[in-house]
């Protein structure tokens, strides 16, 4: 029974990650453990999941680390722009994060509004498994 509830709420986070890419700016979304394992994804085909996921949980630790060093209460999000585009990784809960990327010349305030909408929802989903 255990694993069919988990199936079903992968299959849920997964649909709201398809809508968010085909609503807004957003190319690909994933939502990972803290620890760098995938839960879900919906990036583009080529994208290696499993890479990417260990690469923002090591950001997401040295992003924490820096805020409880510096007295900023909690880490609630990251951005990392590049020439090509811009990544956003934003706590979902105490053991997930949203990752999310979008073009270079996608407006950064829709694009974090979308994300954090998408966190929020998430973290619903996740907090009825509990």
């Amino acid at each position: 029974m255990e694993d069919q509830t988990a199936m079903m709420i992968q299959e849920k986070l997964l649909a709201m990650l398809k809508e968010l890419s085909n609503k807004s700016p957003i190319l690909g979304a994933a939502i990972f453990s803290v620890e760098g394992l995938p839960l879900v994804s919906h990036f583009h085909a080529g994208t290696e999941e499993v890479t990417v996921a260990a690469m923002v949980a090591g950001i997401h630790a040295a992003g924490e680390q820096t805020v409880k060093e510096l007295r900023q209460g909690d880490l609630k999000s990251i951005i990392i722009q590049g020439d090509l585009g811009t990544t956003l990784v934003i706590s979902v809960s105490p053991d997930y994060i949203l990752t999310v990327t979008a073009p270079e010349n996608a407006a950064l305030g829709l694009i974090f509004s979308d994300a954090k909408r998408t966190a929020k929802d998430a973290r619903k989903i996740l907090h009825q498994s509990a």
